[in-house]
């Protein structure tokens, strides 16, 4: 699965695929924030799986699964899902 592929997860807004790649290969970012927006839509609508495939475990403890990232995610339950993610990723 690539950015490319994955026209559901930006349903919400125009952004363009090649951006989102680009995110995802941690180039700048146009906007602020734009990079913790495009993790908490991953983290609230890829499967773990997919989300390895997508983004190194490395890349996913540091940036995916940092606390900017995860103080933006609801439900509680799903925050405290990535939070065990992250530690069993820090082991």
């Amino acid at each position: 699965m690539s950015p490319k592929n994955s026209p559901l997860l930006t349903w919400d807004k125009h952004i363009d695929p090649a951006y989102l790649a680009q995110l995802l290969e941690g180039k700048a970012e146009r906007h602020p924030g734009d990079k913790n927006e495009l993790y908490r839509k991953l983290l609230t609508g890829c499967d773990w799986y997919t989300l390895l495939r997508l983004i190194p475990a490395d890349r996913l403890k540091t940036e995916v699964l940092s606390e900017e990232v995860l103080s933006g995610l609801f439900p509680k339950a799903l925050k405290l899902r990535y939070l065990y993610a992250k530690e069993i990723l820090s082991r």
